[in-house]
Formats: C-alpha cells, structure tokens, sequence
C-alpha cells in the first residue's frame, strides 16, 4: 500500500497513515476522514458510465470512444470525454471479455459461449462464432486472424473476416487467459499450463506447467506482475531480480498498465497508482475490481465491481505503454491492424 520505504529485498511496507486509508476505504471510520476520502476521489474522477452489474472488462480506447463489457451482457461504446453512451450490444451473459478493435470491427466474447464481431461504429453484429463453454478471455487479433480461448478447453484461430475456423489446439483445460502473439508465435496460459503455438499452423512448440493469474506488462526492461496473494512486483527483465513489491491486502486479478513513470492496477477494494521505479504510492481511488486500466493522455479508464466504468485523472500526461496495450492484450488504445 502507501509508500514506506523499501527494504533490501526490494518489498514496500505500508506504514500507519496507509492502514488508516485502508479503513476508511472499506467503511471502518467515519467522521472527517471519510469524508476527506470522498473529496480526494471527487478530485480524482472525470466521469462515471453506470451499467446494470459489475465491469470486470478491460476497456479499450479507440478515436474517441471506450469499449467495455459488462455484467449486465451488453458491450457498451462510450465518448471517452463525456461518459455519454453511443450505443449498446446484447449478448445472453456476463461479458468478461475485453474488446479487440481491428479495421473497424469490435472482437469480444461473452458467458454464453459466443466470439462478436460488431460494427465498431454501430454496434451491429458482423459475425458470431460460438465455442463449447463460456469465452471469458480478451481476443488478440494478429494477421487477420482472432485468437481466442474458451472454458471449453479450446484455443481458437479464426479468420477475422468471415469467423470461419483455421485452427483450434485442445489444451486439455479451460482457457480464460488471454492470448499474445509474437513473432509468428502465440503464448496463451490453460489453466494449469502456458502453451507457445505456431500462429499460421496451430501446431505446440512447447508447454510449461504454470498457472496464470493475471497478463504481466513489460515497460523499460522492467517486468510489471500482479499476483492472486495482493501484491504488485517489478523485476527484471533480462535477469528476473526482484526490483520492489507493493502490498495491497486485497485479491488482484488486475493486470498492470505503465503510463509514462506511473504503474496503474485495481484491486478488488481500490484503483492504484505507483511510481514505476520505487513503488510508492502516488495516489488510490476508492472503487475496485477485476478490470485493468488503460490509460489515454492522461486519463485512466476503468471497470468497476460497483457496476461503473470510471475515467480518473491519471497524474500524468502520456498513454498506456508496455507491453500489455502494445500486443493487444486485454484492452489496447488506437486502433489495431490485421497486418
């Protein structure tokens, strides 16, 4: 949590005032504390969209406009600079899912077994694909190709034209991480293993036995974890040497995002923002959840397990780097190309 000077082993410990942040973010104390807690996320907030449930969905930002899923089944197009909904798309359950924007066209999957591909601009359905379970994973769109994931144990590899199939690979698990590709190769964690596939042919290059939590980010040679037991780290990349971890008290299943020096993640209590090379806290907001932020000049966009989507005040001027937005990898900014 708050920033109290890191130990040799690179660990950030909170210190008094942070432990007092944290009761009033879960409504310990009341009184002029909470009320001080309230005004610094008023400060905080340019807009809050309201869905029917909780937005565990990564958004994306393209031209203007945010694209999450909710709960509530429905993928939400969003002004990025008022919160004013531009349109809606139903599915038949929970949207977990990240959108992908590629060429015009919006990738997402839902709890109902189903890939979309919808008319970036209406919403309107392009074409659907519906695998054998719930499709919990974010697309990744590589060389005209969707790569998806699903409860069903599958990996996907379809045309992202048409919807038609050109490969699937059996991963003996569910499938709720999402795919990156790099390099010819896409890198996707079943639930007990992480498999490296041939893009263009399906076909396994190798499989290490892991369990995947959250996408890692990578920004400045340095690698940005969030881990299930509540705490961020940074380590290393070319060695893996622990630079600093941030503890936070609560379950992540946020993946981090890097926005000039500044790492941005939620918790299931609050929204965090550290300085990338120490780990100090630069600010929280009261609100939390399962969705990774992406942030666009200077504005962090946000789900929520209170049912909103919330644009923040960044503290910083640039994008999301690293990584996570550069490969498409649970939400992205700008528009992506399938060459």
């Amino acid at each position: 949590m708050a920033y109290h000077g890191p130990l040799g082993d690179g660990t950030v410990l909170p210190c008094r005032r942070t432990v007092l942040k944290s009761a009033l973010s879960v409504g310990l104390l009341t009184g002029v504390g909470a009320s001080w807690a309230t005004a610094q996320d008023s400060d905080r907030q340019r807009w809050a969209f309201e869905t029917g449930n909780a937005v565990a969905s990564s958004p994306t930002v393209v031209d203007g406009t945010v694209f999450v899923g909710s709960g509530d089944g429905n993928v939400y197009a969003v002004d990025a600079a008022t919160g004013d909904q531009q349109w809606r798309a139903g599915t038949d359950e929970y949207v977990f899912s990240s959108p992908t924007v590629v060429d015009g066209t919006v990738f997402v999957g839902s709890d109902d077994g189903t890939l979309y591909a919808l008319a970036a601009a209406t919403g309107d359905q392009q074409w659907r694909v519906t695998t054998g379970d719930n499709v919990t994973a974010s697309p990744t769109v590589a060389d005209g190709t969707v790569f998806i994931g699903s409860d069903d144990g599958m990996l996907y590899a379809l045309d992202a034209a048409t919807g038609d199939t050109r490969w699937t690979l059996d991963t003996a698990g569910k499938v709720a991480s999402s795919p990156t590709v790099a390099d010819g190769t896409v890198f996707v964690g079943g639930w007990e293993s992480v498999f490296a596939v041939d893009a263009a042919t399906g076909d396994p290059q190798w499989t290490l036995d892991a369990t995947v939590v959250s996408s890692p980010t990578v920004a400045d040679e340095t690698v940005f974890i969030t881990g299930a037991g509540g705490a961020v780290s940074a380590v290393a990349a070319d060695s893996g040497d622990p630079q600093w971890t941030f503890e936070t008290n609560s379950s992540l299943h946020s993946s981090p995002t890097i926005a000039g020096d500044t790492v941005f993640f939620a918790s299931l209590r609050q929204i965090y923002a550290l300085d990338a090379a120490t780990g100090a806290q630069r600010w929280a907001f009261s609100s939390g959840g399962r969705s990774s932020p992406t942030v666009v000049d200077g504005t962090v966009f946000v789900g929520s397990d209170d049912t909103h989507l919330y644009a923040l005040r960044a503290g910083v001027d640039g994008s999301s780097d690293g990584s996570r937005v550069r490969l498409g990898t649970l939400g992205h900014h700008g528009e992506r190309r399938t060459a």
